[in-house]
């Protein structure tokens, strides 16, 4: 059994997505997404994900995420106000309790992943 998985960056741009839809908040444009799931387990899911171009609102209350850019552009306006600009290189932080909106003027694609917050493990662990 192989433990580890190599992905070059070529290699993630190019890998095919399943298509999931359109964003929970739509607030311009008809984006669409897509993703391929590469690890799910309990309090953690690493993947690939995609975006058309389009705004929409996003929040992350119970979960964190790390994400880094593979290609497209846009914009994410935190809730503060600052704005992270999305390009190919970009690798963005969000802490649980995150909420914002983005903005994609070209297609983005982005290796995530996404971590459950401390509180949400630890009261799953008390079930």
């Amino acid at each position: 059994m192989n433990l580890a998985a190599d992905f070059s960056p070529a290699a993630l741009r190019d890998l095919a997505l399943e298509p999931t839809g359109a964003p929970a908040r739509v607030l311009a444009g008809d984006p669409r997404t897509a993703e391929h799931v590469l690890v799910a387990q309990a309090g953690l899911e690493v993947g690939v994900w995609e975006v058309t171009p389009g705004e929409f609102a996003s929040a992350k209350p119970e979960a964190g995420e790390v994400m880094q850019f593979l290609s497209g552009e846009g914009t994410i306006t935190h809730a503060d106000g600052s704005v992270t600009r999305i390009a190919p290189g970009t690798v963005l932080v969000l802490e649980p309790g995150w909420t914002g909106t983005w903005r994609v003027s070209a297609t983005v694609r982005k290796v995530y992943t996404i971590f459950d917050a401390p509180e949400t493990r630890r009261n799953a662990a008390d079930i």
